[in-house]
C-alpha cells in the first residue's frame, strides 16, 4: 500500500511525502524509525489487512447509524469534544475550509479547530480586534441549521460546549487570549499523548502488537483521541 503523510518540522514547516508499507500501522512505524512524526496519514487499507476488518466494518456501520441520529432537530445541545464521525468527505471539506462552509461566527470557527482532541492545528496569531470580536460573540448562542448534515450538527454541539467552557474560564478571571492559549496547550498535550501511544505499539513485539493496539486504543477512546489504526 502507498500512503501520503503530512508532518511538521522543528521549524514548524508543514511538509508531506509518500511511503510504501503493508499497512497503516506499518507506515507509522517506518516513519517513526526515520525520525518523522506524521500528524496525518492518508490512504486506504486493504479490506483484509487485519483479521478484525469485518468487525471494524460493523463498527463503522454502527457509528454511521449513530451519527445519523444527530441530524434530528431535538439534538441541539452541548456535547464534549470528540472525533467527528460520519461522512469523511463532509468532515474533510469542513476541516479544509476551516469550517467557513459551516459556521458563520468567527469565534465558532476558531473553537472548531480544537473540537477534535489531539488533531493538528496550525498556530495562527490573533489580533486585538479579533479578541474583542470573540468576546462580543461569546454572548450569542450557537446558530443551528434545521436539516443540516449530522457531521455539522455534531460539530455545532461540540462548539456549544466549548463556549460554555470559555464562559466559565472568563468568569474565573481568565481572558480570551488566555483561553485560546489554553486550547493550543491542551491540543499539543493531546497530540503528544497520541504520539506516545503510536510509539508504544511500534515498540511492542510483533506477537504482542495487536494486543498493545487494542489496549492503547481503549485508553485513547476514553480521552476522545483518534485511535491508532
Amino acid at each position: 500500500m502507498k500512503y501520503r503523510y503530512f508532518y511538521q518540522t522543528k521549524e514548524n514547516e508543514n511538509k508531506e511525502g509518500w511511503i510504501k508499507a503493508r499497512s497503516r500501522e506499518n507506515a507509522y512505524a517506518l516513519l517513526r524509525k526515520s525520525g518523522i512524526r506524521p500528524y496525518r496519514l492518508v490512504g486506504d487499507d486493504p479490506v483484509n489487512w487485519k483479521p478484525y476488518a469485518a468487525g471494524a466494518a460493523i463498527v463503522l456501520l454502527a457509528t454511521a447509524l449513530a451519527a445519523a441520529l444527530l441530524s434530528s432537530r431535538e439534538d441541539c445541545r452541548p456535547r464534549p469534544r470528540a472525533q467527528l464521525v460520519g461522512d469523511r468527505e463532509v468532515i474533510s471539506a469542513g476541516m479544509y475550509s476551516g469550517w467557513t462552509n459551516v459556521l458563520s461566527s468567527a469565534l465558532d470557527r476558531r473553537l472548531a479547530l480544537y473540537a477534535q482532541p489531539g488533531r493538528f492545528v496550525e498556530k495562527t496569531p490573533v489580533s486585538e480586534e479579533e479578541l474583542e470580536a470573540f468576546a462580543a460573540e461569546l454572548g450569542q448562542e450557537v446558530q443551528y441549521v434545521p436539516g443540516e448534515p449530522p457531521e455539522h450538527r455534531m460539530l455545532r454541539n461540540i462548539v456549544a460546549k466549548m463556549r460554555e467552557e470559555m464562559r466559565e474560564y472568563l468568569a474565573a478571571g481568565g481572558t480570551v487570549k488566555d483561553y485560546l492559549d489554553f486550547l493550543e496547550e491542551r491540543q499539543d498535550q493531546e497530540r503528544e499523548l497520541r504520539n506516545r501511544a503510536i510509539d508504544t505499539i511500534a515498540r511492542a513485539p510483533e506477537s504482542m502488537r495487536e494486543r498493545a493496539r487494542i489496549n492503547v486504543n481503549l485508553r485513547l477512546r476514553e480521552m476522545g483521541l483518534a485511535e491508532v489504526q
